[in-house]
């Protein structure tokens, strides 16, 4: 998934960031157990979030994943989602296998460095993988961080994958990428469409984001992310310097806080209470297009990797390693 962004100081020049990354899991499906197909009811979502956890509390060994380089509120933020999903989803996932090489690396003159960990699901879960990953570049704009979760879920049940990221180019400004991604063609099947995002006012969150002032929609460059998103994606530039704030890290943590935090929320527990409750089984002879389309979403996410960035800022060497890593099926 592609982000351009504009590099502060050069209006002319601009760097694609591309979401999805690393994401090409060649690996076999487990077979799962089938899902029951709940009634339809209030939604409900019964999630509580958990804020960041102190290094006291856990070893930095024990976590999923950590966001170092990350502002305060930035790093709150994505650790606290990082910390619910891996809790909520835990008794479906595996322990991580994602080697050491890939869950730390760097390039080779030191100006980047990152971290990919990936867990699987279990035999007979409504869990794919969950993808926590961090990349810190230091670049002649400035420092470079993209910060990812995403959720895949199984090919058995129909409810949509997570995509969240958070791109910050500068102190004073960042992109915004979360979205429920459907698994079905939503102009095809339009109970899809009601059941997963209209059932559970979906759009809600966008609308509020879109209503803040610092905020201002994105439109990716891309025909392919624009084909793959929802309806209800949320695609925002969030920048503290249009009400006049000082370009500072405090004033861009207080939107992230205030503003951003309670979208990211509330999306991620819209979409958690849906495997929990509102993904429904899908039949044998449906299976096969649903993982040719999961499939051919992680495949293009890491053929646009490998023709740009990773290469780029991290080497060949990095590259390949570590997307060898989830071509051996981690």
């Amino acid at each position: 998934m592609a982000v351009s962004i504009a590099c502060p100081g050069h209006p002319t020049a601009k760097f694609t960031i591309h979401s999805f990354k690393l994401c090409n899991i060649l690996k076999k499906s487990l077979q799962r157990t089938p899902l029951k197909v709940p009634a339809a009811r209030k939604l409900n979502i019964p999630f509580k979030f958990k804020c960041k956890q102190s290094v006291g509390d856990i070893s930095m060994h024990d976590k999923w994943v950590e966001f170092p380089h990350l502002s305060l509120a930035g790093r709150s933020l994505m650790e606290g989602i990082a910390s619910t999903v891996e809790t909520q989803l835990g008794s479906q996932l595996n322990p991580s296998n994602t080697p050491a090489d890939v869950r730390s690396f760097k390039n080779a003159d030191g100006s980047g460095e990152g971290s990919v960990n990936i867990k699987s699901g279990k035999e007979g879960s409504k869990v794919d993988f969950v993808l926590g990953s961090w990349l810190h570049c230091k670049l002649p704009f400035g420092a470079l961080n993209i910060a990812t979760i995403i959720g895949m879920v199984s090919h058995l049940t129909d409810t949509p994958h997570l995509l969240f990221e958070f791109i910050q180019s500068s102190p004073s400004s960042l992109v915004l990428v979360l979205d429920l991604l459907p698994r079905k063609d939503l102009v095809l099947e339009p109970e899809y469409l009601q059941w997963f995002y209209e059932d559970t006012k979906l759009d809600v969150p966008r609308q509020t984001l879109e209503k803040a002032p610092e905020a201002q929609p994105y439109v990716s460059s891309s025909l392919y992310v624009r084909s793959v998103v929802s309806p209800t994606a949320i695609l925002f530039k969030i920048n503290s310097e249009l009400q006049g704030n000082e370009s500072t890290v405090n004033s861009m943590d207080k939107v992230v806080k205030d503003t951003v935090e309670p979208v990211v929320k509330e999306v991620v527990g819209i979409w958690l209470e849906a495997i929990s409750a509102r993904g429904r089984s899908v039949q044998e002879d449906e299976q096969e297009l649903l993982l040719r389309r999961d499939n051919m979403i992680k495949t293009k996410g890491v053929e646009v990797d490998l023709s740009s960035n990773m290469p780029r800022l991290f080497g060949q060497d990095v590259a390949d390693r570590v997307v060898a890593a989830f071509r051996k099926g981690i």
